[in-house]
């Protein structure tokens, strides 16, 4: 019977002494990952949890060990990273592996760039991710008939009438509770979870990206043109961002609405920090025609546009 994995990470923005110590960059290191293995069925088959050790766990920010229920002390005594990785790699074999949201595929390869073996980081160079990682989102609400972009997991829990606040950001009780969204959706939708199952972690296009849509009307748009904000913000968030100083790959974060027709994530380059990316969806020359292009920008993370991203997150709380 085939499977998928479906893998979550929590993780602690911590700083990582760089040039012998003379500066710091700050980046997503995780602290536990879960994952499951499910098959056709829905029914998990197996299953993978680990504490990982933090460079140093006087960084951790005590707020941060509270909300995931973790000691500083049980941390600073488990396993590195770089054997988790190894270990993970082997739990997962050639099989598909999925996320709830797309920040846990960028969490991983900045982990893997930073704390991972030497030959870790040269299975991974600068513009490649350590493992191709699908986002859950999109094909689960779809199933599910959720047209709010970018729910969070307990909200959709909710909506089938599950709920887990006792071990909510537990990471292997969050990839238990995606599955049991997949079993739901294999019992009453089959169809909609069909390409969980299909191709395998090192098949890039078939398991990363999304199914191009049928031209309407027989128009095929040209590259860069979209035919809803929707559509062009999906394709937006997945391309991959370059720090605006060096050029190089830049860490991303989770998008997050921060207008109508716009969205915000907190990106982190190892050499020159941190900034603010912004996608936003323009209508295109012709109104009428209703079709957008992207308008992209990277700003320095600081300042008005700090409190601008501040803002943006207390929305989406309050939302």
């Amino acid at each position: 019977m085939k499977t998928c994995i479906i893998a979550d990470f929590e993780w602690c923005v911590t700083p990582h002494p760089v040039n012998g110590g003379e500066r710091f960059v700050y980046f997503n290191e995780i602290l536990s990952a879960g994952a499951v293995r499910v098959d056709e069925s829905g029914s998990v088959t197996d299953r993978l949890y680990r504490l990982i050790r933090p460079v140093n766990a006087d960084y951790l920010h005590p707020v941060v060990l509270t909300s995931l229920r973790l000691d500083r002390g049980e941390l600073a005594g488990a396993q590195e990273f770089s054997r988790f990785f190894e270990e993970f790699r082997a739990f997962i074999d050639d099989t598909p592996v999925f996320a709830w949201g797309c920040a846990d595929q960028s969490a991983l390869t900045q982990n893997v760039r930073i704390k991972g073996s030497p030959e870790q980081k040269l299975k991974c160079p600068p513009g490649t991710p350590a493992l191709q990682m699908r986002d859950l989102q999109p094909t689960l609400c779809r199933g599910l008939q959720i047209h709010s972009p970018y729910p969070s997991l307990a909200a959709v829990l909710s909506r089938i009438g599950l709920k887990n606040e006792e071990n909510r950001h537990n990471s292997l009780s969050d990839a238990e509770d995606t599955a049991q969204i997949v079993r739901t959706l294999v019992r009453n939708v089959p169809a909609s979870v069909s390409v969980l199952f299909s191709g395998g972690s090192r098949v890039s296009k078939e398991i990363v990206t999304e199914s191009p849509e049928t031209p309407e009307n027989g128009i095929t748009l040209p590259e860069g043109v979209y035919r809803s904000v929707g559509e062009c913000l999906r394709t937006a968030r997945k391309q991959r961002r370059l720090c605006p100083v060096c050029g190089d790959p830049i860490g991303i974060g989770t998008w997050i609405r921060c207008g109508q027709s716009s969205l915000c994530t907190l990106c982190c380059c190892m050499k020159d920090g941190k900034f603010l990316c912004t996608v936003e969806a323009v209508p295109g020359t012709n109104e009428k025609s209703g079709y957008y292009t992207v308008k992209t920008a990277n700003e320095p993370f600081e300042g008005e546009v700090r409190t601008r991203y501040a803002a943006a997150r207390r929305a989406v709380r309050k939302g």
